[in-house]
């Protein structure tokens, strides 16, 4: 099958599962003449119409649910190809991974060093978000690789575990310099949180009731930096995972408060579309999982809990 017939195959498939043609076009990186006149040459070729397009958006005809699974099958098996007959030479190309705060402050450059070394021609465009929006990215096809927290359990992906980050409150030293506390101490001080709609806010809105059934004073923000930027300048406390706050625990801008229970570690997995088919992710998702076995045998097991 010809190139250009294959990229037909291709915008098929994302706008039968974005149906949308302007979100298709971001996607693709190009513009919604070039994704209809994709579809159009399609339709044409097949002789049939593959959508029904409304103000709304579009569907799928039945033809178009015919067609679909075998153009997966065929975008699978070129990608498969690919990686089969390229992966020992030099492989171009990119891969589109969305990541958390979290792995990007703990082992990621190291997974980056480590891919560039073995794929130099291989460009990574990079999603930097929360889990939730990650995988959000991965189900709407914006991102290939995910490395992020699980939030249900979505048939349609894979969850390859990467390891717990153990979980601390950090304060101030000057502003809250108390080292030990219960879970109804921390209800009396401003706590510094993720954004409402992420997992560990999830994780700590259910931590925090299941000791009281008090309104908690939460500040929430969707930036790792900016949490523990507050925390130093004494604005509240933050439950972090340790390996996100290492250095500023070992220089004294933070210190961390002992509470009676402990908090839940927060469990991240390599994320990708369900698929039998061996490609370059899979290759990435093999990469980190050796990254974070790595980091965890460098640091003990307050930081990062083997994936093992």
């Amino acid at each position: 099958m010809p190139a250009v017939q294959l990229r037909f195959l291709e915008t098929f498939i994302h706008l039968a599962k974005v149906r949308n043609f302007r979100k298709v076009a971001d996607l693709l990186h190009t513009t919604q003449p070039v994704i209809s006149s994709r579809i159009n040459a399609l339709e044409n070729e097949l002789g049939t119409k593959l959508f029904e397009r409304s103000k709304r958006g579009v569907q799928l005809t039945s033809e178009g649910r015919v067609l679909l699974p075998h153009a997966e099958m065929v975008v699978e098996l070129t990608d498969e190809m690919k990686w089969l007959v390229n992966k020992n030479r030099k492989m171009t190309g990119s891969l589109r991974v969305g990541v958390t705060d979290t792995i990007l402050r703990s082992w990621f450059v190291q997974l980056m060093e480590c891919f560039r070394e073995k794929y130099p021609g291989v460009n990574i465009e990079m999603l930097s978000s929360t889990s939730a929006d990650v995988i959000q990215s991965l189900q709407d096809h914006a991102v290939d690789v995910g490395l992020a927290m699980r939030d249900g359990n979505d048939p349609k992906l894979d969850f390859v575990p990467l390891g717990a980050f153990p979980v601390a409150w950090v304060a101030s030293p000057t502003a809250f310099p108390i080292r030990r506390a219960t879970v109804g101490t921390l209800l009396d001080m401003p706590i510094l949180s993720f954004p409402k709609n992420s997992i560990p806010y999830k994780t700590l809105e259910r931590y925090l009731k299941m000791h009281s059934k008090v309104r908690v004073n939460v500040h929430s923000s969707n930036s790792i930096a900016t949490i523990v930027q507050m925390a130093e300048e004494g604005l509240g406390i933050a439950p972090m995972p340790r390996a996100v706050v290492m250095r500023e625990l070992a220089s004294g801008t933070l210190h961390e408060i002992t509470v009676d229970v402990e908090f839940p570690p927060l469990e991240f997995f390599a994320i990708t579309e369900a698929s039998p088919r061996k490609t370059l992710k899979d290759e990435f998702v093999e990469m980190a999982r050796e990254q974070a076995i790595a980091y965890s045998s460098r640091y003990p097991d307050d930081y990062l809990i083997n994936p093992d």
